[in-house]
């Protein structure tokens, strides 16, 4: 791990670990807001347009919640320890089947050991470079909701246990699943009590299934994917993205990952800042750096 103490100063350091409670809470209602607000304009004008434009909102949404709950995994939201993992959970993780207590867990390995082979997220990249042809394959997945199913029937089979008795699967099972449960019910809830709670499946699960796969896929490919390696400023990319796509692909400038390998302690709202100060000290040239998807597309296909 590459020591900020010698890439920043102690004032610019402090800078950057300034947490801002104001901006989580506000990032948080908006979040919510946004996916009521899909929900309300397929409600009031359904059609095949609003639907679309109201999955595309949602699955963007579940996709930031994931974000967010990173930033709640390193600690990042909140000041307070206790306020940070109980939002990171039930207004983040739960919601779109996730935990971040075992998520912390295994990313902070990740971050000690980016892209060797006691990486447990190393198994994201090894299946690049790859062809055109493969890349499609995945995208098909993603998007037809396969890869989805495949991952939250996973999650459940994990939760339910192996070899144990029937109680202790039982108790198991709860145990992990019961945020997901409880805050999926909320929104079948909210559904039922305007009279639309096929929505649920329609308008929460398609998404999640499917836009919400795509997304994080492009997420991971452009993070640690095709990429040199060999040093914490090309073990991993940061990706300059066009304003008109960060709401689906880039929320909470987690475009900006060199960044935040580099400065864990940074929150999210502070990482453009991150950014600015290492182009100032001309360390560009040594970080990998693709300023467009098509750049990182060219870099995670085979040459030949």
């Amino acid at each position: 791990m590459e020591n900020y103490d010698s890439i920043l100063s102690h004032d610019e350091i402090a800078q950057l670990k300034k947490k801002n409670s104001w901006i989580t809470t506000g990032t948080l209602l908006s979040i919510w807001l946004q996916v009521s607000l899909a929900f309300i304009i397929f409600i009031i004008f359904p059609s095949p347009m609003t639907f679309i434009v109201s999955a595309l909102i949602i699955g963007a949404k579940q996709f930031q919640m994931t974000v967010m709950m990173h930033d709640g995994a390193h600690g990042l939201m909140y000041e307070n320890r206790k306020l940070n993992d109980l939002a990171s959970q039930w207004l983040c993780a739960f919601p779109v089947m996730t935990d971040t207590l075992p998520y912390r867990r295994i990313h902070s390995q990740h971050h000690k050991y980016t892209e060797t082979d006691k990486d447990p997220d190393k198994g994201l990249t090894e299946a690049f470079p790859t062809s055109n042809k493969s890349l499609w394959r995945k995208a098909f997945r993603d998007l037809t909701g396969i890869a989805g199913t495949r991952r939250y029937l996973g999650t459940l089979r994990s939760a339910w246990g192996k070899d144990l008795t029937l109680i202790n699967h039982l108790d198991r099972f709860i145990n992990k699943m019961h945020g997901f449960f409880i805050t999926n019910a909320i929104i079948f809830i909210a559904l039922f009590s305007v009279g639309s709670p096929w929505l649920y499946v329609l308008l929460w699960w398609v998404p999640m299934l499917t836009l919400f796969s795509f997304f994080y896929r492009i997420r991971s490919i452009t993070e640690h994917s095709g990429v040199e390696g060999g040093n914490d400023l090309k073990n991993t990319r940061t990706t300059i993205v066009p304003w008109y796509l960060k709401y689906f692909l880039a929320p909470l400038n987690v475009n900006f990952h060199i960044e935040h390998h580099l400065f864990t302690f940074c929150p999210w709202y502070n990482l453009p800042k991150a950014h600015k100060m290492l182009e100032k000290k001309s360390y560009f040239p040594k970080m990998e750096i693709a300023y467009s998807y098509q750049e990182v597309y060219k870099k995670i296909l085979y040459t030949n």
